[in-house]
């Protein structure tokens, strides 16, 4: 029900009070120092979406992993984590010890393993919001990307 070029920001700027705490955790899951690289949390936010069939969080996130030089190579190394987060999205109470155990002896540590589920977690969140306010994939995301790289998802706190 917004204009056919809204995005994310869009609905968070409808009404701050109520989303800016969305950008503060878009900011904190994907960006800030965390034991996964921001490119890996870019690829299981990618991961995640696509998995909830959010288009415009699926292609928007794929941009931004991209653009810190996510390749398949990365998808395929991330495998024990993307199968946890699989499980976690479509079926959370079916995780079980060996799905954690899974992960930590493929070489992922526990923080890493918890880095993803706070990127899955808050994008089931964001694909929820997309989605239920009709928000459509973009066919460029070039100055999504420049703006994001710059300044961070949370530019609310941003120093000129």
């Amino acid at each position: 029900f917004l204009n056919e070029n809204a995005g994310i920001v869009d609905v968070f700027m409808t009404n701050p009070k109520k989303f800016g705490p969305a950008l503060a955790l878009a900011q904190e899951v994907l960006r800030e120092e965390a034991a996964l690289s921001p490119k890996d949390r870019e690829v299981i936010a990618a991961y995640t979406s696509s998995l909830n069939n959010c288009r415009y969080c699926t292609t928007s996130h794929e941009a931004f992993a991209g653009s810190l030089g996510a390749t398949p190579v990365d998808s395929a190394r991330l495998a024990p984590v993307l199968a946890y987060v699989r499980k976690l999205t479509l079926a959370p109470a079916s995780l079980v010890q060996q799905d954690f155990d899974d992960v930590i002896s493929a070489g992922f540590t526990e923080q890493e393993l918890s880095d993803a589920v706070a990127v899955c977690a808050a994008f089931n969140f964001f694909n929820r919001i997309v989605e239920g306010h009709g928000i459509q994939p973009h066919d460029d995301y070039s100055e999504d990307v420049e703006m994001i790289n710059n300044f961070g998802y949370d530019q609310r706190y941003r120093t000129l």
